[in-house]
């Protein structure tokens, strides 16, 4: 597998958080939660869950990582960014729109 790093990758992962609102929006729906309070859930567990992925850190058996979401084009190659990102600047803009606004 090729890795690529991709000038399309805050586009891409901007999406992945907006899929993974609408998502989050529909469990809570068949949960019982909507509305304000669950624009209030989605919008505060997306941006913190953003944090981890741009700042955040992971120590695992002794060693340290930083989270990256990486995506395949399904041709072979994976691509990702090694640069800074900053998803937590989509968190709430996201969120407002799965809620139409």
């Amino acid at each position: 597998m090729e890795i690529q790093i991709s000038e399309e990758y805050e586009d891409l992962s901007a999406e992945w958080q907006y899929q993974m609102i609408l998502i989050l929006k529909e469990v809570l729906a068949k949960k019982g939660i909507d509305g304000d309070k669950a624009k209030d859930i989605i919008g505060d567990f997306a941006f913190d869950f953003a944090m981890l992925h741009d700042q955040g850190e992971i120590k695992f058996e002794g060693n340290s990582y930083s989270p990256r979401i990486s995506f395949s084009d399904f041709q072979g190659k994976l691509l990702t960014t090694d640069e800074e990102t900053s998803l937590h600047d989509y968190a709430f803009g996201n969120t407002s729109e799965a809620f139409g606004e």
